[in-house]
This record gives C-alpha cells, structure tokens and sequence, in this order.
C-alpha cells in the first residue's frame, strides 16, 4: 500500500495544475542531491542545450516521496528515476507509450524536478531514420502499455535502447547502470516472500497509476505545446 501511495502520489505532483515554476531556463542545474549517492560524484559539467548533440536527462520525480518508498523496500533510494533523450529538438521518453514531445514543452513540464544531463554526442541517425525507427512494429510492439513493468522494463530501459540506437556508444555504463539499478534493485533487502510477493502488487498497481499518469501529463504536454505555438508531438502507438 506504501508503494501505491508513493507511486500515486508522484503521478499527481507531475500533473498538479497550480505547482509553481521557476523562470524558464536551459538546462543547466548540474549538481542534485541524488548525484552523489548514485554515481559518487555531486556535480557535473554543464550541457549546452544550443548545439545539436544528443542529450540524455536523468530526472528525480520521487521528492519526498522516495523516502517512503525507501521505508517499504527496507533500503535508502537515492531517487525516483524519469529518462529523457533529447535530439532533433525532441525528447524521447516511454511513459505507458513511447512518446516524443518538444525540448521547450519537457523543460517546462519537469522544470522543477532535479535534473542531471549528460551530453552524448552527435546523432549516428538522421531524423528520418530515427522517426522511421521509433514507428516500428518491433520497436512498438516492445514499449506497450501491457508491457511496463516497474522494476525491468521501464523508462529508464527505453533511455538505455534508444541512447544505444542514436549514438556512438550510448550513455557509459558507470552512469546508465546505476539509474537502471535503482528499480531492478529496489526489493534487494526484502525476504524472498516479500519480494516475491511485493513483484507482483506492485506491478499491478503501478501499471495503473503509470497509464493514467501518461494520459494526464499528454493533456497538459499538449496545452503547453499550444501556450508556446509549437507541434505538441504525441504518443506513438502502433
């Protein structure tokens, strides 16, 4: 129940319509309190959202909902995690689809949430291809809503295929790995019971909250995108 709570609670502080903003800026908050515990360092060279390289964003969406969620899984987390991929003025993410939304609509979306990005290159694909890509029944057919699942297959593992897909070498392991640990690992402490019991509820659970989170935030993705005269983008469904 714990869990539930928690996983809730993030959705509805993502799409909460009165949160307060910060003045609209790049991205460049490169310390967090979660950096040091997640990767043994606490800050990071800033990236420069003007050039046209590939950007991956590593978001803390737990607040001071991660500590209750630590309690329930007998284990400190360092954050929530929420992976972006930035390039051709779009960010890719999986929510309960694959979806794609403009740079300026993310930044004002999760403005707020404490943020590392890491700056990964130039593209190995063009625009075209990448969209071609992103549009394929193999790919789709993996990133459903029936397929999430809050401990293996999330949008921390959709970052790691597409950073893998768009780049040279992706992003290093010594920064992917521990992002993706954080789920995998999450019930680490807990018995086998527990675990074994806590897999299966809180997938349940967390499925739920995760598609109506996704159909919540599109709406409000779509009213910024009009509010800044772009093309809103959109989830991709198969």
């Amino acid at each position: 129940m714990y869990c539930y709570l928690a996983l809730a609670g993030v959705a509805s502080a993502l799409v909460a319509p009165n949160t307060p903003t910060r003045p609209k800026t790049a991205v460049q908050a490169q310390t967090a309190e979660f950096a040091q515990p997640l990767w043994g360092q606490a800050s990071f060279e800033d990236v420069d959202e003007n050039t046209d390289t590939v950007k991956c964003t590593v978001y803390n969406i737990g607040g001071e909902l991660t500590q209750v969620l630590s309690l329930t899984c007998s284990k400190q987390l360092p954050m929530i995690p929420h992976v972006g991929v930035r390039l051709f003025g779009t960010e890719y993410f999986y929510s309960d689809v694959i979806e794609t939304r403009p740079v300026a609509v993310m930044q004002d979306m999760l403005e707020d949430f404490p943020q590392i990005s890491f700056d990964l290159g130039p593209a190995t694909v063009t625009e075209a291809e990448l969209e071609a890509w992103i549009q394929s029944d193999a790919l789709q057919r993996d990133w459903q809503p029936e397929s999430y699942d809050v401990f293996d297959h999330n949008c921390n593992h959709f970052a790691k295929v597409i950073c893998d897909k768009v780049t040279q070498s992706g992003l290093e392991a010594a920064k992917m790995r521990p992002v993706i640990a954080v789920t995998e690992e999450m019930l680490s402490e807990l018995p086998e019971w527990r675990k074994n019991l806590g897999k299966g509820f809180m997938n349940q659970i967390t499925r739920l909250v995760v598609v109506s989170w996704g159909r919540a935030t599109r709406a409000k993705k779509r009213a910024l995108a009009e509010a800044e005269a772009l093309d809103e983008g959109g989830s991709r469904m198969s």
